[in-house]
């Protein structure tokens, strides 16, 4: 379709007994809530919250890098008469064009016609990458045989994502498939034989499945009338790999938004987006919007004020005829570094992964020096940095001191980037159909952008102590008194009083968290650690107790007991243990021997930035169902749990810990997190933004190491996020001086362009913030410290006294509990594992072979250190 264009930024269905009631019984249940708890709700937040108002339709400051257009923005306008006239005036904008690699771009819209409330089947759009411009010219067929709609084979859609609940029976027949024709009538704007069943798929490397009818069959002649046209595509793309959207909804406001995912040659290589061509040019995509709006597609009769859906494939002739498209310039997937220059190799913190992915293709070129990047957890930093030899890594990433050897030579600490941990999310508001609230309609169809947290509510995710944490958790004898998930705590309703009208049986998610040990992880513990109300959580201290006002029951929360005085000890952890044994048996009828627990559950992820893209996707890649058919056809021989599908968007519940450049990065919103010692203060709850992260690394205290700043999770400054840190080059200045000299131009970069804010090849990506200049002087006097190098001391005589280390300051191995009273000593951020994401994703054999030891060494790690857990928790009970 023309359009104005201005340049300028699946799913899980409920647990049996998390299905919604019948809508007349859902309206009864939340009329008799909210008229035995409204008013004592109302009373309570007045009584509670003071220094903001707790109302709905609660705003938040947008985090680090999300919903900012970017300079290849682009907005359209949709003319009148356009879209079947029923989106005029609608303005659509794609918050980035140019410069993509695999990453979240917002698509956001304002003056178009609400979805209803009663169904999803009106008012929606659908969105799709394809690797063919589809406003171009057939290039496959000659003279009359020219397929005007042939842009549609390029698409990647129809992988059957579930329905959202909400929809029910009134969702679009045929909205989430390839299938043309609508209502199983023939469309007269149809230009594909009449025995076709679906929109036929091309890859872009030259391979096709036909439109499934006897002049083009499916391949292997498979009968389209018993074959999905998504078990047909699972060649090319399934329901965990698919980027396509569906249903992106519209608010009684006129307004929407979504996060798709561009996906380049790596990620989906039947399109080839950012693969350069045999000569050279980066292969671009294109972004299809295809809108649905109120009329009858075949009759165009006016269906507003029904129940009636708009059926249909957004592929269907009819539809797609309404098709907006946006091109999509990727990156090239292929290295632009010589191959012949010297590679210097690097490791450290994930928390630089994304700072160096861009910085990378920008370096060979300034420096001479492919730099590689190789993400490892923090004490193998500390081991590459302080090894011996050229050929192993002289710089590491880290946000604490790597400390020297004595004698040796003290490792030179340079600021590098300015980033946070984050507690990311992908939440929509799901309040039920019919209520004639006004607050209500003001969140319905929204995404929720915000959400605020304290020490004590995130205490309670990380032990799992929500019932649905955990397999069979309403069954648990540890769990019973406990709330069913987040979204029952007053605690949490209190400080987010939005979510008071959200379905209190949806399918709320655990938190991902990464697998093994970090500094990021001890910061999250720290600022736990550092509130009274959550170590008294975690000591066993039970919440008051809370009456149900509609079923009647009574909660009386506390810690799960194989939580219980986790990190007390005085040691502040670096993980995330999954301490809980507890295990369910999905059909004990059939393969008792088969066992759900929680890694099932709640599986790790590989790194933080998987997460974060995990999060975007809704797919928290738990296993918690049998693998039924794959038992069948196995001859009863695969026992086996199958993969859970991603949420579907309206349904999606999903958290994770991440850093703040990867929740930029897949366009996440964050939680807003107390820095304060009331939670009842919402001004005291604090977004990753870049004023308070200006604000925490200026209250930034040393280490113990003075080069080495961090910030003290007791130490409350009003406006700083509590969980920002600072990512440091630590480097061995006794190297070579080849290898000195490209270390130091790499620190130079770094503190130089690579603090320019963008998302171009060199600059400093979304969701960090450019280091103050009192950093960037001190990395530029690091890299001349790294640049002139070290000589060891002529070695003394013999002594009977041992020599001090050589660093400002020695680190313990772990660090130490902070008090909750603002004089209380820093803790001390001390390397330890964790994994992380390679700079340049690895293709997956790859991955499985470099972290394969490492999981199962974290595995073992995870084993001992549950082990005097769960034996004092023994002896305790026999003790009683």
């Amino acid at each position: 379709m023309s359009a104005t264009v201005a340049t300028g930024t699946t799913g899980q269905q409920p647990a049996p007994d998390d299905l919604p009631p019948p809508r007349g019984a859902a309206r009864a249940v939340w009329k008799r809530r909210l008229a035995g708890a409204g008013v004592v709700g109302v009373l309570l937040l007045a009584t509670l919250v003071r220094g903001a108002t707790a109302t709905a339709g609660d705003t938040f400051v947008p985090p680090l890098g999300v919903d900012v257009p970017t300079s290849s923005a682009k907005t359209i306008t949709v003319k009148p008469g356009e879209a079947g006239g029923d989106f005029d005036g609608t303005e659509i904008t794609v918050s980035q064009t140019r410069d993509l690699g695999n990453q979240g771009i917002t698509i956001s819209w304002k003056n178009a016609p609400s979805t209803p409330d009663a169904t999803i089947g009106q008012n929606v759009f659908a969105f799709m990458q394809c690797w063919g411009d589809p406003d171009a010219p057939d290039p496959f067929h000659e003279g009359a045989a020219k397929d005007p709609l042939w842009g549609r084979e390029t698409c990647q859609f129809g992988a059957l994502l579930d329905t959202p609940v909400w929809g029910g029976d009134k969702a679009p027949g045929g909205g989430t498939i390839r299938t043309v024709g609508i209502n199983g009538l023939p469309d007269p704007a149809e230009t594909l034989p009449p025995d076709a069943v679906i929109a036929p798929f091309r890859s872009v490397k030259g391979t096709r499945i036909g439109h499934g009818g006897k002049s083009d069959p499916y391949p292997g002649n498979l009968d389209p009338q018993t074959t999905g046209s998504d078990v047909i595509m699972s060649e090319y793309f399934d329901k965990n790999k698919t980027n396509e959207i569906p249903y992106g909804y519209t608010a009684g406001d006129g307004t929407g938004r979504v996060v798709f995912e561009a996906q380049t040659d790596m990620e989906a290589p039947h399109l080839g987006c950012g693969l350069p061509d045999s000569g050279g040019v980066i292969q671009p995509c294109w972004l299809v919007i295809v809108p649905r709006g109120h009329h009858d597609p075949l009759t165009g009769g006016e269906l507003a004020g029904s129940d009636t859906p708009v059926n249909g494939s957004p592929l269907a002739a009819t539809h797609w005829k309404h098709r907006i498209a946006v091109r999509l310039d990727f990156r090239s997937v292929q290295t632009p570094c010589p191959i012949d220059q010297a590679e210097r190799a690097t490791v450290g913190s994930e928390m630089a992964a994304p700072a160096m992915q861009a910085w990378q293709p920008a370096l060979c070129g300034r420096t001479g020096n492919v730099y590689g990047y190789t993400p490892t957890s923090e004490d193998e930093t500390s081991s590459a940095v302080l090894g011996s030899g050229d050929d192993s890594p002289g710089l590491g990433f880290t946000s604490s001191p790597v400390v020297g050897v004595p004698g040796g030579p003290p490792p030179v600490h340079a600021p590098m980037a300015l980033s946070s941990v984050v507690v990311a999310f992908t939440i929509d508001n799901q309040v039920n159909p019919g209520s004639t609230n006004p607050e209500e309609e003001l969140l319905r169809a929204r995404q929720v952008n915000g959400m605020r947290l304290t020490p004590k509510l995130v205490a309670k995710l990380l032990t799992s102590s929500y019932q649905r944490d955990i397999p069979d958790g309403s069954k648990a004898e540890h769990l019973k008194d406990n709330y069913r998930t987040i979204l029952a705590d007053p605690e949490f309703i209190t400080i987010n009083p939005d979510f008071r009208f959200s379905r209190a049986n949806r399918d709320i998610q655990p938190v991902m968290v990464p697998l093994g040990g970090s500094a990021a992880n001890r910061a999250v513990w720290g600022w736990i650690l550092a509130d009274k109300a959550a170590r008294d959580f975690l000591s066993g201290v039970p919440d008051p107790e809370h009456k149900d006002p509609v079923t009647g029951v009574t909660y009386h929360m506390k810690v799960n007991s194989f939580y219980q005085d986790f990190g007390l000890d005085g040691v502040v952890p670096d993980r995330f243990p999954k301490s809980d044994p507890t295990c369910s048996q999905p059909r004990p009828d059939l393969v008792p021997e088969l066992k759900v627990c929680i890694f099932n559950k709640q599986p790790y992820t590989s790194s933080m930035t998987d997460g974060a893209q995990q999060t975007l996707k809704a797919d928290t890649h738990s296993e918690v169902e049998f693998d039924e058919a794959k038992y069948q056809s196995s001859d009863h021989q695969i026992v086996t749990l199958k993969r859970a599908a991603p949420q579907t968007k309206g349904n999606r519940w999903v958290m994770a810990i991440t850093d703040s450049a990867s929740a930029a990065r897949f366009g996440l919103y964050s939680a807003s997190l107390l820095n304060g010692s009331d939670p009842t203060d919402l001004n005291a709850y604090v977004t990753p933004t870049k004023q308070s992260l200006q604000a925490a690394v200026a209250a930034m205290g040393p280490t113990a190491n003075p080069d080495v700043l961090a910030l003290d999770p007791a130490l409350k400054k009003p406006g700083a996020y509590p969980l920002t840190m600072l990512t440091y080059a630590a480097v061995d200045p006794s190297r070579g001086q080849a290898l000195r000299e490209a270390y130091a131009k790499l620190i130079e970069f770094a503190a130089g362009d690579g603090q320019n804010e963008g998302v171009s090849v060199g600059n400093l990506p979304p969701g960090y913030v450019p280091l103050p200049d009192s950093l960037k002087a001190k990395a530029r006097s690091a890299a001349e410290m790294v640049r002139r190098g070290w000589t060891a001391p002529p070695t003394p005589a013999a002594t009977t006294t041992t020599a001090a280390p050589v660093t400002g300051g020695t680190l313990p191995a772990r660090g130490s509990v902070p008090s909750a009273a603002p004089t209380s000593a820093r803790p001390s951020l001390s390397a330890a594992p964790v994994p992380a994401a390679r700079a340049t994703d690895p293709e997956p054999v790859e991955w499985a072979q470099r972290y394969l030891l490492s999981m199962i060494l974290g595995a073992g790690l995870l084993a001992a250190a549950a082990g005097p857990v769960l034996t004092g928790l023994a002896r305790r009970r026999e003790r009683r």
